[in-house]
C-alpha cells in the first residue's frame, strides 16, 4: 500500500512545555517516514520556540505565524506546508503514537474521501463549571485538534475562515462548508487525549459567545439549524444540569460562571427571536473588549467580511 505525503501541522503560541510532550508523541514515527514533516506554526515568539524545541527535535520546522488568531494560524502552517494529505493536531493534545499511521492508511484505503476525523478522548475529570475539554468518542464534530483533510479540498474551501479571531466555532464552520463536498470518515483508532482546562472569566464567555453569533450571522439560522427552539432547549439543559450538579456536589465549583453561561444562552436567544437586529443587539449586550471584538462586530454589521479573508492559501 502507497501512502500519502502527509503534513502535520501544529499551531501553537508560545507553550514550549505542552508542545514538546505532544511532539515526543508523534516524532519518533515521522523520523521514520520521510514522506511525513511536521509544521509548527507559532503565533508567539517563534525564535523562542525553536531554542526551547533545541536538538531534541531537530526535524521540525518552526515558522512564525500571522499572529491573527487559530484560524489564519492553522491556515498559515497549511500554506507553509507540501504534503497530499494535511493532519492537524492541536499543541495541548497527546496524540495516540499511531495516530499518523492510522491516518495515512485510511486515506490510502479510501481515495473518494476527503476528510477523516481523529477520536478526541476528554482526559481527567471536572471539578468546576468552568472545565472543559473536547471529546469526540464516536464522531461527528470534527474538533480542529485531531484531524485530516486532503490539501486539494483544502484548499479549494479556503481552508480555516480567517473571520474568526477566537479559538471557538471556526472548526465547526469548516466542518458546515465541508458537508455536501466530502464524506468525513471517523477513525477511532486514530486518537488523542486532550486535558481539561478551566477558564471562568467573563471575557472568555464573551469571545465564545461572539464566535457563535458570527458563525450564525455568516451562515443563517436555518442553515445551521439554530433557531429559537435550540437555544431555549440550551438554556433549559444548562439550567436541569446546573442544578443536578449542584446537587450531587460532583463538579460543582464556580457556579457563578454557570449562572453567566445561562445569561449569555439566555441573551442569544433574545437575539436570534429578534434576528432582524442581531448586529444591533449584539453590539448591546456583547460590547467589544478588544480589536478581536471589534473585528467580529464589523463583519455582522455589514456583512462584508472585515475581520480577515476567509482564506489565505495557497496552494
Amino acid at each position: 500500500m502507497t501512502f500519502p505525503s502527509v503534513s502535520i501541522i501544529i499551531p501553537t503560541r508560545s507553550r514550549p512545555e505542552a508542545l514538546k510532550t505532544c511532539l515526543r508523541q508523534i516524532v519518533p514515527y515521522v523520523n521514520q517516514h520521510p514522506e511525513c514533516t511536521i509544521i509548527v506554526s507559532d503565533d508567539g515568539e517563534a525564535s523562542k520556540t525553536r531554542a526551547e524545541l533545541g536538538d531534541e527535535f531537530p526535524n521540525v520546522e518552526v515558522i512564525a505565524g500571522p499572529r491573527r488568531g487559530p484560524a489564519a494560524n492553522r491556515n498559515w502552517g497549511a500554506a507553509n506546508s507540501n504534503g497530499q494529505l494535511l493532519i492537524f493536531f492541536d499543541d495541548d493534545c497527546k496524540p495516540d503514537i499511531n495516530a499518523i499511521a492510522e491516518y495515512q492508511r485510511a486515506a490510502s484505503s479510501d481515495p473518494e474521501c476527503g476528510v477523516f476525523e481523529g477520536r478526541t478522548t476528554a482526559e481527567g475529570k471536572a471539578s468546576s463549571f468552568g472545565d472543559s475539554a473536547p471529546s469526540n468518542e464516536t464522531g461527528g464534530y470534527l474538533w480542529s485538534c485531531n484531524f485530516a483533510i486532503r490539501r486539494e479540498l483544502f484548499t479549494g474551501i479556503g481552508g480555516f475562515d480567517e473571520r474568526y479571531p477566537f479559538a471557538a466555532m471556526e472548526d465547526v464552520d469548516l466542518r458546515f462548508r465541508i458537508e455536501g463536498k466530502s464524506l468525513i470518515r471517523f477513525l477511532s483508532e486514530a486518537g488523542v487525549s486532550h486535558a481539561f482546562e478551566r477558564r471562568v472569566d467573563r471575557k472568555f464567555l464573551k469571545h465564545h459567545t461572539l464566535s457563535l453569533l458570527l458563525y450564525l450571522h455568516l451562515h443563517g439560522l436555518s442553515a445551521t439549524g439554530r433557531g429559537p427552539a435550540y437555544f431555549a432547549r440550551a438554556v433549559t439543559h444548562l439550567t436541569v444540569s446546573g442544578v443536578k450538579r449542584m446537587i450531587r456536589g460532583h463538579a460543582a465549583k464556580d457556579p457563578q460562571y454557570q449562572l453567566m453561561t445561562i445569561g449569555a444562552v439566555t441573551q442569544v436567544l433574545f437575539i436570534v427571536l429578534l434576528w432582524k437586529w442581531h448586529p444591533y443587539l449584539a453590539m448591546k449586550f456583547f460590547p467589544p473588549c478588544c480589536t478581536a471584538c471589534q473585528s467580529i462586530h464589523a463583519c455582522m454589521g455589514n456583512g462584508l467580511g472585515t475581520a480577515g479573508s476567509k482564506g489565505t492559501l495557497v496552494s
